[in-house]
């Protein structure tokens, strides 16, 4: 196939699960309309992206919200086309569309199809929205290409899983926790060990991320305590004491100290920090409730006699959405850059 330097997008240079995040693990693929040339209305190139999502949504993968790694373009060309001598005039073009799936991170392209339609109407939009009427979501072509190219990204991770595991290690022991946790939450389970084993790295690195933290503000928390054994000073401590988790491992000397500063305070000062406790303690309990309710579909499918596990389960659900959520922050904040998939 002739190789052309197609400008894709400008995207987020990282993987984040985000991107995939949506699917919940699936491998995901973001829709791209080769339009550079503009002989697309602008309504059609809206109808072929639609049908691009269905594509791969109906063969059980996700479609991306945003374009984080794995694409799929299209490249439609205009083969013939005439204008009818009739009255109304009509178009009728012949329109060959080249699909690509692509990994725009490692700039690979993993599989392709060329479709060739033809379609008529009384106007340009027209003629091509009965041209892209006979691409069908589950033409065999387009399934073989997504099987493919499924397999060929199955054997990446695969590969390379080794690779990507150490190298988040190595920017969590530098203190790059979100980057590592990104790294991590991209993996698809299209490559089944490789996902688990990454899921539970990701897991870990975010407890590693807390408990840091949590060191951090409990410190911060006590100098301000210290310098001013107040109310001042104790509204100065919240504001970093209800940044710790429950879960971290400083969680039970964050509340000492949130006690000591109670039975030190005046009591009108005292009932206000129980209130301003008591609210936060609510707020969390709200958040932990949204990320399990976020899971009920996965908790559903445990069944009722193995309580423990499902709590265990739930947790763990709420952890990973925990590592979902900062790993899409990360990639938010990542600088922007033209990248190109060569085909």
């Amino acid at each position: 196939m002739k190789r052309l330097n197609i400008l894709i997008i400008t995207l987020l240079m990282v993987v984040s699960a985000f991107a995939q995040q949506n699917s919940d693990g699936k491998v995901s693929f973001f829709s791209v309309v080769n339009n550079q040339s503009n002989s697309m209305p602008q309504a059609a190139v809206s109808a072929l992206e639609s049908k691009m999502q269905q594509m791969v949504t109906v063969d059980g993968y996700g479609s991306a919200a945003r374009c984080d790694r794995f694409v799929i373009v299209a490249k439609p060309s205009v083969v013939t086309k005439d204008v009818t001598p009739t009255t109304p005039t009509r178009i009728s073009q012949t329109v060959e569309i080249t699909f690509v799936i692509g990994d725009v991170v490692e700039n690979k392209t993993y599989a392709s199809c060329a479709l060739t339609f033809s379609g008529i109407g009384v106007n340009e939009t027209k003629a091509w929205i009965s041209v892209l009427g006979k691409l069908k979501p589950t033409n065999e072509e387009i399934k073989k290409m997504l099987s493919d190219a499924a397999g060929k990204i199955e054997t990446y991770y695969s590969a390379n899983c080794r690779t990507i595991i150490s190298k988040a290690d190595t920017d969590a022991a530098q203190g790059n926790y979100d980057k590592a946790i990104a790294s991590l939450i991209e993996i698809p389970d299209i490559c089944s060990e490789c996902f688990s084993y990454a899921q539970n790295k990701a897991v870990e690195i975010y407890q590693r991320k807390i408990d840091t933290e949590a060191i951090s503000l409990l410190s911060k928390a006590k100098a301000e305590w210290v310098a001013a054994p107040n109310s001042v000073g104790a509204n100065k401590a919240m504001q970093f004491l209800k940044q710790i988790k429950p879960q971290t491992s400083s969680y039970a000397e964050k509340e000492k100290l949130e006690q000591n500063i109670i039975e030190k305070l005046s009591e009108d000062e005292r009932r206000r920090w129980e209130q301003e406790i008591r609210r936060y303690n609510d707020e969390l309990k709200l958040r932990q409730k949204e990320q399990q309710n976020s899971h009920q579909r996965q908790m559903a499918r445990i069944s009722a006699d193995r309580e423990e596990r499902r709590n265990s389960h739930s947790r763990e659900m709420a952890q990973i959405a925990a590592c979902r959520s900062i790993a899409e922050k990360w990639a938010e904040n990542q600088p922007r850059t033209n990248v190109y998939l060569n085909w």
